[in-house]
């Protein structure tokens, strides 16, 4: 479905109780990146702007794992709900100032 550096990587949509979305700790998730299978599973019942904030926190993930960045746990979950949150306002403004950087 998309390739992240040279590895294609697959979303798949599932119901609440799938076990992919089960984690380490027996609680349930809402989206998950399995390294393994190189697959993002994602619960069916998202959508709207949710969804999209899941799937950049979960493709954020697969980044990570598809470029060997090594984080704890925790500066990983970080990491991937800063950019579900705040990337494209980020990305926006790198891109209005790149233009105004081009026009000089």
């Amino acid at each position: 479905m998309f390739n992240i550096n040279n590895e294609e990587w697959y979303v798949k949509f599932v119901p609440n109780y799938h076990p992919m979305l089960y984690r380490s700790d027996g609680s349930l998730s809402i989206g998950a990146c399995d390294d393994n299978d190189k697959t993002i599973y994602i619960n069916n019942t998202l959508n709207g702007y949710f969804l999209k904030k899941v799937l950049c926190h979960e493709i954020t993930h697969a980044a990570m794992f598809s470029y060997d960045v090594d984080l704890t746990e925790e500066q990983e979950e970080l990491l991937a709900d800063l950019i579900a949150t705040y990337g494209e306002e980020i990305i926006d403004i790198a891109n209005k100032v790149f233009k105004k950087l081009k026009e000089r």
